[in-house]
C-alpha cells in the first residue's frame, strides 16, 4: 500500500526536471536536485516546511509566463494559508505531560 504513489513521484521528479531543463543549465539542475534529495531524505518529518525553499527555488527559476499557472499557484497558496490559520486557530490539542493547550503549526 505505501508503494502505490511511487508511480506519481516519478512522473512529478521527472516533469521538475524537464521544466528546469527548459530554462536552466544541466550543473544548476543537478545541484537543484542533490541539494533538494540531502534536504528532504534525512528529514525525520515530512512537513511542509522542508518543501518551501526548493520549491521556491523552482517557481523561481522556472520560468513560468502563463498567467493560468500564475493564478492556480496564487490559489493553491491561499488555499494551504487558510488550511493553516485554521488548524492553528481552531484544533488545538492536549497532552497528558504538558500543561496548558498546544497548537499546531508547521
Amino acid at each position: 500500500m505505501k508503494y502505490l504513489l511511487v508511480p506519481l513521484y516519478v512522473y512529478s521528479w521527472i516533469s521538475i526536471f524537464n521544466i528546469l531543463a527548459k530554462s536552466q543549465r544541466k550543473t544548476w539542475v543537478l545541484v537543484y536536485f542533490l541539494a533538494t534529495a540531502a534536504t528532504l531524505i534525512p528529514a525525520p518529518l515530512i512537513e511542509f516546511r522542508y518543501y518551501t525553499i526548493p520549491f521556491f527555488f523552482l517557481i523561481l527559476h522556472s520560468h513560468v509566463d502563463d498567467d493560468r499557472s500564475w493564478l492556480l499557484m496564487g490559489i493553491l497558496y491561499v488555499a494551504i494559508n487558510i488550511f493553516t490559520i485554521y488548524m492553528f486557530l481552531f484544533r488545538p490539542f492536549s497532552w497528558v505531560h504538558e500543561t496548558g493547550v498546544q497548537r499546531f503549526i508547521w
